[in-house]
């Protein structure tokens, strides 16, 4: 059973980072059924490293897309992009130390992102990328 299901509440109404932030669900998924099954701190690993990876891809689309229509803030979106990305590593450089972070450090940090940054900072660019054409 998902923990966290996509609706329209998540939605930026922009189908490529709508796509991409339902990515974003399956990791947390993904992580929560393995915690539900015992096995969370044997996945933490490969879900941050999938993170790390899904992060890079989709901000750099989010960014292209946000340059290409001129949105006003910008610069502070790379921002909170850039200090998720910084935190991400900060865990994948503790498991590289043997200093894995625990499934429960993780999933808090997914599931903060999912309610503080989709649903609140990226629908802010919804209006500006639709004014712009691009949907």
């Amino acid at each position: 059973m998902a923990l966290f299901t996509w609706n329209d509440s998540y939605s930026v109404k922009v189908a490529l980072c709508d796509q991409q932030h339902k990515k974003l669900f399956e990791i947390i998924n993904t992580l929560a059924d393995a915690m539900r099954s015992g096995k969370g701190n044997d996945v933490v690993s490969k879900t941050v490293g999938e993170l790390l990876q899904y992060t890079r891809t989709h901000f750099q689309a989010e960014e292209a897309l946000l340059r290409k229509a001129n949105f006003p803030q910008l610069a502070a979106h790379q921002e909170m992009h850039k200090k998720f990305v910084n935190d991400v590593e900060g865990l994948v450089n503790q498991a590289r130390e043997g200093k894995a972070a625990n499934s429960i450090q993780v999933l808090n940090l997914l599931r903060d992102w999912l309610v503080n940054h989709i649903q609140k900072t990226d629908k802010q660019y919804s209006e500006c990328l639709n004014a712009a054409g691009i949907n």
